[in-house]
């Protein structure tokens, strides 16, 4: 039986991928069209974007959802400087919430962390529990990640100031959307599993949730090339990993195509 499903959610994500080749095809022959009627219908191709990066979020989440399933997932370690990541990161994302009025900060305890690790998929993973904090903050709210070092293990907490776990549990709320964030939070603890690690929601003593990332501090490989992965395009196809990943929580304005550019 499970083989049947996951044969019937390949046919269905190989349609879900063509259809949304068709659809990024035509946004971007529309793209020049309506920036040549005037910026007053910039908005509604804003809007069009932002489904389609939405689009693309849910579609990259089922897929590698499947891959997991399937035990078909290519886990590409390299040394890496796991401090790095995180603040550049953190660098690229505070503009971004900024626009949705959040308040995004970061804090280390290390300037460098030193480790293996694949930072595609760290990087992937922090994204989607960052939407997750960002969407639970909510306006005029405030969200953040800090890095820490817990004896050899390093602990990375996305928190966020909003209405903590038991409103998020509520019906509608953050953590009963499995076709939304939720898929992105299984998708995040897939991946610290992968690495050995695990993902623990926790309310927060003031105000709000965090979720804690627990990952092993592993050694770099000796004479290997130390690398702090600059993901600011995803290179399978050409779509900025933080306007996919955030696409749920950003407003349409941060799809415009002059502010993409």
């Amino acid at each position: 039986m499970q083989q049947d499903g996951d044969s019937l959610n390949e046919v269905l994500l190989e349609q879900f991928r063509e259809q949304m080749n068709n659809l990024a095809a035509a946004v971007q022959l529309l793209d020049p069209v309506v920036r040549e009627q005037g910026e007053q219908y910039e908005p509604y191709l804003s809007i069009l974007y932002q489904s389609m990066y939405r689009m693309l979020r849910l579609m990259g989440n089922m897929e590698y959802l499947q891959l997991d399933r399937q035990g078909s997932l290519e886990l590409r370690e390299a040394s890496m400087d796991l401090a790095g990541l995180c603040r550049e990161l953190a660098g690229q994302v505070a503009p971004l919430t900024e626009l949705a009025g959040v308040q995004f900060t970061y804090e280390e305890e290390k300037g460098m962390l030193l480790t293996r690790g694949d930072g595609r998929l760290l990087r992937r993973m922090l994204l989607a529990l960052i939407a997750n904090a960002v969407q639970a903050a909510g306006r005029g709210g405030r969200a953040g990640l800090r890095l820490a070092v817990r004896g050899a293990r390093a602990s990375l907490t996305v928190w966020d100031s909003g209405p903590g776990l038991a409103g998020q549990k509520r019906e509608g709320g953050l953590l009963d959307r499995p076709a939304g964030p939720g898929l992105g939070l299984r998708v995040a603890r897939s991946i610290a599993g992968a690495h050995g690690g695990a993902v623990v929601l926790q309310q927060r003593e003031d105000r709000g949730a965090q979720a804690v990332v627990s990952l092993p501090i592993r050694p770099p490989e000796k004479d290997g090339m130390l690398r702090t992965p600059s993901m600011g395009m995803d290179q399978t196809g050409g779509f900025s990993d933080l306007l996919v990943e955030l696409a749920g929580v950003l407003p349409y304005e941060a799809y415009t195509p002059r502010t993409m550019e």
